[in-house]
């Protein structure tokens, strides 16, 4: 589609938490759809909160609302590592 592309050493996941009662949940799965056909390197995953699986991960990630999406570097959240290079970046001289 574009000529944009991700080169990253990790690979960037984007989880996408649903439910089938959640009316705002199809949009969101669409547009990270698009989103990751639009930007190589980009996976995306729909976790669904009707099995023990997918609410055991919205519990790791402490997800209140639906739907939710949390874009992944590698195992840490990209927030994390935003958090992470601010740190790194205001210890410089």
């Amino acid at each position: 589609m574009g000529d944009s592309s991700v080169h990253h050493e990790e690979s960037i996941i984007l989880n996408v938490f649903t439910h089938p009662a959640c009316n705002g949940c199809g949009a969101a799965v669409e547009m990270s759809w698009e989103l990751s056909q639009e930007l190589n390197g980009i996976q995306l995953k729909t976790v669904k909160l009707e099995n023990s699986e997918g609410l055991k991960k919205a519990q790791d990630f402490k997800i209140k609302t639906i739907p939710t999406l949390v874009i992944l570097k590698g195992k840490k959240s990209v927030n994390d590592w935003l958090d992470y290079q601010k740190k790194r970046n205001s210890k410089k001289p």
